[in-house]
């Protein structure tokens, strides 16, 4: 699982490229197999062994994915997919936490006070590391709110800052265009799915709500794209950001299935039919090659299983 790609012509921070293609190179030449997500799925649901087995995956779908990604998986043919953030793509508005970003990067206040439903707090903003650090703070404290308090909270965050919000994001925390998304899929590596239309923490909407994110944004992606892939990203994916009440709907409008954002006990018996096939887990992308080899030998599994046994 990556996100973004270090761009620093673009002050985009995110997985140097040059480590990218480092650890491609590595597992290429370890003689694992790469293989597309839907591919994942399909021995999945079928019962077909996954020996050495990898698959890559990308959430949000910002320009990096396209510009730095794409080429570098195209490179050692390895396939990726791209979990998109479908109005993101549309143009229809920013992702929340980069609005925040933003706005305490951008406000000429030393301190500003930041209302989350009944509760206030109070952040200083006097140096840069201060600012960084209130983002990342508000963004955890908003994720972890009710939609309806992250949503106010946030529409008033730029207005208390005095920050204008530009109608389109800056060109660092701007998407793929639906155009782009379509040339890197011509590549014929890189693939794309649907992660919502907005990018909310499901758990915390109303059942419509949660519906037309999921169903929304299966649907974007299958009118704009030659190859959907038929499987859900959850927002988030922490076990406390999606329940039964996603999974369902992921199966009921037929999808393969989901994925979710943390990692654990993966034995592929264990998931090929729903629910369980609607929240495979997955595991970060490091930097750091020993941990990939931790993570791809199945020695984090064998930890996750080993801890699930003692709890």
């Amino acid at each position: 699982m990556l996100h973004r790609f270090s761009s620093p012509g673009d002050n985009v921070s995110g997985h140097d490229p040059a480590t990218v293609r480092a650890v491609l190179a590595h597992l290429r030449k370890e003689g694992y197999d790469f293989i597309a997500l839907q591919e994942m799925f399909r021995r999945l649901r079928d019962g077909e062994p996954l020996r050495r087995a990898i698959a890559f995956t990308i959430d949000d779908g910002y320009f990096d994915h396209g510009l730095i990604a794409g080429p570098i998986f195209a490179e050692f043919d390895c396939p990726a997919t791209i979990f998109a953030v479908t109005g993101f793509l549309d143009g229809m508005d920013w992702l929340w936490w980069d609005r925040t970003q933003f706005i305490c990067e951008e406000t000429s206040k030393s301190q500003i006070i930041v209302r989350v439903g009944e509760e206030q707090r109070i952040f200083k903003l006097n140096s840069m590391p201060a600012r960084q650090s209130a983002t990342r703070a508000i963004n955890l404290w908003c994720q972890d709110a009710s939609h309806v308090d992250r949503s106010a909270c946030l529409a008033n965050l730029a207005k208390d800052a005095e920050v204008e919000l530009p109608a389109k994001p800056p060109r660092r925390f701007a998407a793929i265009s639906w155009d782009e998304a379509r040339q890197i899929e011509k590549l014929g590596v890189v693939s794309f799915a649907p992660h919502t239309v907005t990018h909310p923490v499901l758990s915390s909407t109303t059942e419509e709500h949660a519906r037309r994110e999921i169903s929304e944004s299966w649907k974007r992606v299958s009118a704009e794209l030659a190859y959907p892939v038929p499987i859900f990203c959850y927002p988030h994916g922490r076990q406390r950001d999606f329940g039964a009440r996603e999974m369902d709907e992921v199966h009921r409008i037929g999808l393969w299935g989901g994925v979710r954002g943390y990692p654990g006990r993966f034995h592929p018996n264990d998931f090929r039919e729903a629910p369980a096939i609607c929240a495979v887990p997955r595991f970060p992308f490091s930097d750091n090659l020993v941990d990939i080899l931790q993570c791809v030998s199945g020695l984090e599994t064998a930890k996750a299983r080993l801890r699930g046994a003692r709890n």
